[in-house]
């Protein structure tokens, strides 16, 4: 058997708690790892993964303790390469088209997500905003193969830097999130204390998701006393320029702040929702609001080609900066809270997984070819 072909991957993605980037990345190499023994995935990092890395056939790489005290993407620019260069990897694949200085391979490829630089810098941190600036179209040139996440993302991609996308694969969206039967979300949901109804949004505490204009839209609804029963559950990671957001919730005891949760409740989150919002300034794709979907809950999402793409054009779509059909879209739901959406109308996790195939004859291709 010829030995088979080394994939580096960066772990700054994959630790702590998984955005939905991380999850995209995650996904992929354990499709990869599960599904041809051509390759051997070799994740290098210099802090501790995520729980949810827990594939045996994946290698990892541990950087030296000392190296655990700097910056991730500091780390991951300067001196991940060592660690990558001493494993001989043959394809470096940089789950956010991140590279780093000094790697020996030439075979890379980037993934795409989104171009948030471009469209949204003023929801970026100042970190992430400067390094992309700086770094993303020249990593970019590098790169021998482009995934992108969405095909409105492989639409701007060339729009603002004139570079086209080789394969678009979707996010692969596991195989959990489905509908689940009442009693059994009830009673899981009433074990930790989630009261009933409520609505739910999930996404990491920074202006790029739009929280504010969701909490606007439910306070006023609140006040016109049109949904005085339900609750407001906020999930996700607290992030950056949330202040305001704070001030908002302060003495609320209809919003609950719930931090992140993770895929062993989150499924029965999605199932006991009325509705899933999601009025997000721009995404690159939507993961959320997939999920929700899958488990049969409706959604409302921003009118933006990405979501829907990530929706099947199955949500409700507003301008959510219009606050008034913000709110009408809410109570137009919950008044017909009770059709449900079918979720086997919609492409399921295997489906999905169809686009791989393709991908992983690309990645051999380039090492093939040399």
């Amino acid at each position: 058997m010829k030995k088979p072909i080394k994939i580096g991957v960066d772990g700054r993605l994959l630790q702590g708690n998984l955005t939905g980037v991380g999850k995209y990345v995650l996904n992929l190499i354990n499709y990869m790892t599960n599904h041809d023994e051509r390759f051997a995935i070799i994740v290098v990092t210099n802090r501790a993964l995520s729980e949810q890395v827990n594939n045996r056939k994946i290698k990892i790489v541990t950087a030296q303790k000392k190296y655990a005290k700097v910056k991730p993407m500091i780390w991951s620019r300067f001196f991940s390469s060592k660690l990558l260069n001493k494993q001989n990897v043959d394809i470096f694949l940089s789950g956010d088209s991140f590279l780093p200085y000094f790697l020996k391979t030439k075979n890379i490829i980037s993934v795409v997500h989104d171009i948030n630089q471009i469209l949204v810098p003023e929801t970026m941190s100042m970190l992430r905003l400067l390094t992309t600036k700086l770094f993303f179209k020249k990593d970019l040139a590098k790169a021998r193969l482009i995934v992108s996440n969405s095909f409105g993302t492989a639409a701007k991609l060339e729009r603002y830097y004139n570079r086209k996308t080789d394969v678009v694969i979707y996010p692969i969206t596991d195989k959990w999130y489905k509908k689940l039967g009442e009693e059994e979300v009830v009673d899981k949901l009433s074990a930790i204390n989630i009261n009933f109804p409520y609505i739910l949004t999930v996404a990491t505490e920074e202006p790029r998701k739009n929280l504010l204009k969701t909490l606007n839209a439910f306070i006023a609804l609140k006040k016109e006393n049109k949904i005085p029963l339900h609750n407001l559950l906020l999930v996700g990671s607290k992030g950056w320029k949330s202040k305001s957001l704070e001030q908002l919730i302060a003495g609320r005891s209809d919003v609950i702040r719930m931090g992140y949760i993770g895929d062993a409740v989150m499924p029965y989150l999605y199932n006991g929702a009325d509705i899933f919002v999601f009025p997000s300034k721009y995404e690159g794709f939507g993961i959320p609001p997939r999920e929700a979907l899958l488990c049969g809950t409706k959604v409302i999402v921003s009118d933006i080609p990405e979501l829907r793409e990530a929706t099947y054009n199955e949500g409700t779509y507003i301008n959510a900066d219009d606050e008034e059909e913000f709110k009408n879209a809410i109570l137009h739901n919950l008044n017909e809270k009770h059709k449900k959406v079918d979720p086997a109308n919609f492409f399921t996790s295997d489906q999905l997984e169809n686009f791989l195939p393709c991908l992983k004859d690309r990645f051999a291709s380039l090492v093939l070819a040399n």
